[in-house]
């Protein structure tokens, strides 16, 4: 089993992720013509043979953009209803919170997730990989969802103290962000990961770090108060983060 990041940010997210003959996207939000590029420089050139399926986390549109394409080229979509009432998507495979499911060889588990969206998920996939992005505070469905992987991807969306200073965000926006319902700040997502770490836990995606709010450097000193610095990966925006064997 392994994974890739394709860029994650407030500009677009996608993971890939694959497991014997399956090859899973986990949400899509770039243009159909940018995703094309950043798969094919993965090593994915046809999207519509390589690719099983794509699973939504929520309806914002960082993580949809190329939905409706890869819907026109009969890639079969995955979501919980609420995603799918509030994309007016037809035709969805409808997923439930704790509801595990089977796609191919990936066995795929959706957690719920708290963020301000209809009805998001997050998604454990192969009982190896977990991705947890896009969530505003530690729940103890998280908090179980997150024992016991190999490999993780997990938000690190903003510094509280460059958000609180930076002046280009109204009061209501800061909130948003900082809220229950908003994104992770980097001493939240190192408290995660602590209660991830064990013997088996061997990489750490830190993912979707704000460009005005957040650093790589930043990330990196508060995830290695939680983990081993040398399991730390940082996804880019323009790049994402290289192709990983997840140990079995």
């Amino acid at each position: 089993m392994r994974f890739c990041c394709l860029g994650s940010g407030s500009r677009g997210n996608a993971f890939v992720v694959e497991r014997g003959a399956t090859t899973l996207l986990i949400d899509c939000g770039f243009s159909p013509a940018k995703l094309k590029r950043r798969l094919a420089a993965f090593g994915i050139h046809n999207i519509a043979a390589e690719v099983d399926a794509v699973l939504i986390t929520h309806e914002h549109s960082d993580h949809i953009g190329a939905l409706k394409s890869l819907a026109a080229a009969n890639i079969p979509a995955y979501m919980t209803a609420g995603t799918a009432r509030a994309l007016d998507f037809r035709g969805a495979n409808i997923v439930r919170s704790g509801e595990e499911f089977q796609i191919g060889d990936l066995h795929i588990a959706p957690w719920t997730a708290p963020h301000d969206a209809e009805e998001p998920v997050q998604f454990v996939l192969g009982e190896r990989f977990g991705i947890f992005t896009d969530f505003g505070h530690i729940t103890k469905i998280i908090r179980n969802a997150c024992c016991g992987l190999s490999a993780m991807a997990v938000e690190c969306n903003y510094d509280a103290q460059m958000l609180a200073a930076n002046p280009n965000y109204p009061a209501r926006i800061k909130q948003r962000i900082a809220g229950k319902y908003g994104h992770l700040e980097n001493a939240a997502a190192a408290k995660l990961v602590a209660i991830a770490d064990s013997a088996r836990l061997r990489y750490v995606v830190a993912a979707h770090l704000s460009a005005q709010n957040n650093s790589p450097e930043l990330v990196r000193a508060a995830l290695s108060r939680a983990c081993d610095s040398r399991k730390i990966k940082i996804a880019d925006q323009e790049n994402g983060c290289e192709w990983t064997d997840i140990p079995q």
